[in-house]
Parts: C-alpha cells; structure tokens; sequence
C-alpha cells in the first residue's frame, strides 16, 4: 500500500496536530525538547525515546530522554559516540525505520551497562535551518511489533515542526539572554568619577558576567611580559590560580593573536578566553570558567562576553588615566616645590650668608668667630636644601606592583618557570615606602626559599590590600615539609622578625609531599 494511502488517518492527524500545538506552547528550549521526545512515544507508543543534540562536528553535546530512560541515565553513564544505527541516522540525513536491531548490518549487537536493550528502533534526523540540530531515537513500540510506515511518517512530520519550535525557541533565548545581559551591564562604569569607582565597576562587570553566564568563576588576567597576574575575580577565587596556570597557554595566545578562544569541557560547560584591547592599561584576557552554554547560546555567548571584554578595557583605560592624572598632578607638585625653594628659601639664605661675611672685618674678634660659624651652617643648609630638592625633582619611588613584577621576572630563570601573580585590593597605596621595601625583601627570601627547596613547578605570590591589613601569601606545589621537624635552612626566622618589626605576624602551613603556604601579614600603612 502506498504511503500517503496508509497516513490517511484521522486520529494519527489529530494526534500529530494534539502534539505540535503542545509542543509549542513552551517557550523554554529544554522544555520544547522534552516535549517534543514525549510526543515522540505517545505518538508511536514506544517504550523509549531520546533526542541526541550534536554540535557543529556532528559529535553529542547532549541527550534529552524520556521519562523512561532518564531514570537509567545516571547509571549508563557516558554519551553514545555515534557507532551503529546511532550514527547511520545522521549519515543518512534520513529517518530510518528498523524491526530487529541486532539483525541489521550496521548494528554492534551490544549496549552499555544498564541501557535498555533495544530490538525495534526507529530514528529521524531533526533539522534547524538545513542544518542537524540533533537525532530523535525511539526504540521498542509497546506490544513487542513493529513500528509501522504510519509511525514513520509522524516521527517525520513531528521532526519537521519540531525544528520551527526549536528555532523560536533558541531565538527567544537568545533575546531573553541578551535583555538580561543588558540589564546587568548597561549602567556600570558610567559614574567612573575616581579610583575607588573604577574597582568597584571592575567587580561588578565580572560579578555580572559569572552569573548571566553560570560560570564557575569569571577573572580578569593581566599579562605582562609572560607575568599572569590574577585582579578581579568572582567565583571560586580558591580555585582562580590553579584555573589560570591550567589555561596559561591558551591566555597568552589569545592575548597575542587577539581572537577570543572557547574551549568546549564536559557536562554542558564551555570555557572562554576573550581578548581585553587596552590603549593605556596593558594586555590581558577576561577567562570565563565553565559557561553554562546551552545549544542556542553556543553562538552568541562568546560575542557578548567579547563586547563586555571590551567595556572592560575602556573601564581599565579609565583607571590608568586616573593614576597617570594623579602622577602627574604629584609631579607638578614637586616639580614646584622645588622652583620655589630654590628661588626663595636657597637665594634668601645664600644672600644672608653674603651679608654676614661683608660685616665680618668691621666686628670684634669673639663676634667674627660667630659669623664664621653662622656662614658655616648656612652652607650645610643650603647643601641639605639641594638634595631635598633633587630628590622632589627626580620622583625616583617607584610603585611597590613595578618592583613585585621585576623581582618574580628575575626569579623566573631560577625557578625554572614564571609565578603567577594575583593582586587584591590596593596593593599600590595599602604601604609607605618603608614598609614595601619589607614586602620586597620577604618576598625575594620566600621565592630564596622555593628554589632551594621546594622543588616546585608552580608558585602563586598573593597581594592583598585592605584598609587594615596587609598580606603577602606565597603558595608552592612542591615537596613540603613538617614544620615540626623543619630545619633552620627553611630560613623563616629573618620573615617573622620583619613582620613582628612592623607589628604583624608570619604563618607557615606545609605538610610533605603537599607544598608550602606562607602568609606575611603587617597592618597597612600609608
């Protein structure tokens, strides 16, 4: 009998009609998903069914049960990898309709542990735009009998509108997705009127991009001259360094090529590195950890965080002029205090001196003794005067960040790899000079410390600033030690000094075979 004769049917038209009208009136993706696998079943009374979703390559990304087989899901375990009649579907770009599976010549005759074993199958190819969205699989038609041409047939028509929903679907999810990213971004780094709200538009952009996109954790990562430094991060910040080290290569490729990379993970999760274009504030990437990206996000998530990454350098370009700005205002500043204590104070006390010496000849002998002395003490005043004055001139301090960097670039070559840098807080201004010249000097000790002794492959140098406290914490994957037995070699006796010196403390914590923490905390200062 014909086809078209054997669908002439009302009630299967009805039913088909039942389900398309359902199906449709869902607006969430997974929801038009599930419903359009249910639908499956009821309309051809399998036992089970699964829609697979693939991604660009044809691989499965993801599979949508039915009740039936979600209850075996978690005990199955790994996704199918597209072998037997699984992968015929989608070669064939055709429904396929088959009575016994382990008769058929592409069939391994074999299933994972607790899958449902399968003997009658039917499958159909579900197409979003001409393009393979996923495979709709149906398996075991209630009653042990065949499926028929009838069921075929729905299966076809129901895939055919189920593409239409499929794609209204992704749409609206789209819109909704970048409506909420809109409103979570639109009005930050609007007021950028200092420095304090600079950081705090900063945070507030990664906060707002770790939640629209379900992230694990979103940083910024600065990168200088092969230096990774950790700045804002929200998440798991436990896990920001060791995030970072695993995806270091990927981040200094992007930030040279500048093209943003996704790097596709398991579950569902997507990791993407997005390039920050900068004019004042240096290179650096945004690395969004573990993206919830769900098949319709797939193609605009990585565009979006794109332009967010590009708020955030214009944010970024903000805070270095701002630093620049008060530089040079601290500049001008020196450069005038200088001017004016050379032409007032310098001139003013050089013609004093010229005026004691003209009286010299016309006083007694005890007074010329003393304008001796008087012209002696203003030529050591004015040579004091002269040095302050170079030294407001020259403004040779340099920011405690500078001097951090070039000592973990110095130390690179004899650890035999470059530390990872994260910055909290600010770190520039937490100290007085004084006080940063002990952050360098335990910080060269501490990485002293892990060459000699750790043999470690990485090292995290931590720097964080609060209005009370000040914190240098450096952490090690190397051997470790039991401080209980440690020698004086470990050499924290001078670390502990300097920090007790400025009124803090120095802690320790390291076991073998687990690595080394050393936190330095002293109260800032500055």
């Amino acid at each position: 009998m014909d086809l078209d004769q054997e669908l002439e049917l009302p009630a299967e038209a009805r039913a088909l009609l039942d389900a398309v009208v359902a199906i449709g009136s869902d607006l969430d993706l997974r929801g038009v998903l599930t419903r359009i696998v249910e639908a499956s079943c009821e309309l051809t009374d399998a036992e089970f069914g699964v829609l697979g979703i693939v991604d660009d390559q044809g691989d499965f990304v993801d599979l949508v049960p039915n009740a039936a087989v979600g209850e075996r899901f978690d005990k199955i375990g790994r996704m199918p990898e597209g072998h037997g009649l699984l992968g015929l579907v989608p070669r064939e770009r055709r429904s396929i309709r088959v009575a016994h599976v382990a008769e058929h010549p592409v069939s391994s005759g074999s299933f994972p542990d607790s899958h449902p074993t399968i003997d009658r199958f039917l499958g159909a190819p579900v197409l979003v735009r001409e393009r393979a969205f996923g495979h709709l699989y149906l398996g075991n038609k209630r009653g042990g009998v065949e499926f028929t041409a009838t069921d075929q047939a729905l299966v076809e028509a129901l895939a055919r509108a189920a593409g239409t929903m499929i794609d209204n679907a992704r749409a609206y999810e789209q819109v909704e997705w970048r409506r909420r990213w809109l409103a979570a971004t639109g009005e930050i780094g609007r007021d950028l009127t200092g420095t304090a709200s600079v950081e705090e538009a900063l945070d507030e952009l990664v906060i707002s991009l770790r939640e629209l996109c379900g992230a694990r954790l979103v940083a910024y990562v600065r990168v200088d001259t092969g230096l990774l430094e950790v700045r804002q991060v929200t998440g798991d910040t436990l896990a920001a360094p060791r995030v970072v080290e695993r995806y270091a290569e990927q981040i200094r490729e992007v930030t040279a090529s500048r093209i943003p990379a996704r790097l596709p993970g398991e579950h569902h999760r997507t990791t993407l590195v997005v390039p920050v274009h900068t004019r004042l504030a240096g290179p650096g990437v945004i690395l969004v950890d573990r993206a919830e990206e769900s098949p319709s996000l797939r193609e605009i998530m990585l565009d979006l965080v794109a332009v967010t990454a590009a708020q955030l350098g214009l944010i970024l370009d903000r805070r270095q002029a701002l630093r620049e700005r008060a530089q040079l205002l601290v500049a001008r500043d020196r450069d005038r205090i200088a001017r004016d204590l050379h032409d007032l104070v310098i001139q003013r006390l050089f013609a004093t001196g010229m005026q004691l010496q003209g009286a010299r000849d016309l006083d007694p002998a005890e007074l010329r003794t003393r304008v001796d002395g008087a012209v002696a003490e203003l030529d050591g005043v004015i040579k004091e005067l002269r040095s302050v004055i170079f030294e407001l001139g020259t403004g040779s301090d340099r920011p405690l960040l500078e001097d951090v960097r070039g000592l973990l670039t110095e130390y690179a070559p004899v650890l035999g790899f470059q530390p990872l840098l994260r910055i909290q807080g600010p770190v520039d201004r937490a100290l007085v000079p004084e006080a940063g010249a002990h952050v360098l000097g335990t910080l060269r000790e501490a990485l002293s410390n892990v060459a000699r002794h750790a043999a470690a492959s990485t090292v995290t140098v931590e720097l964080t600033a609060s209005s009370a406290w000040f914190r240098l914490r450096v952490v090690d994957d190397g051997v470790g030690f039991d401080p209980t037995v440690a020698s004086a070699g470990h050499g924290t006796g001078n670390l502990r000094s300097r920090a007790e010196e400025l009124g803090g403390h120095l802690l320790v914590s390291s076991a073998p075979g687990q690595g080394t923490v050393l936190e330095w905390v002293i109260p800032a200062v500055g």
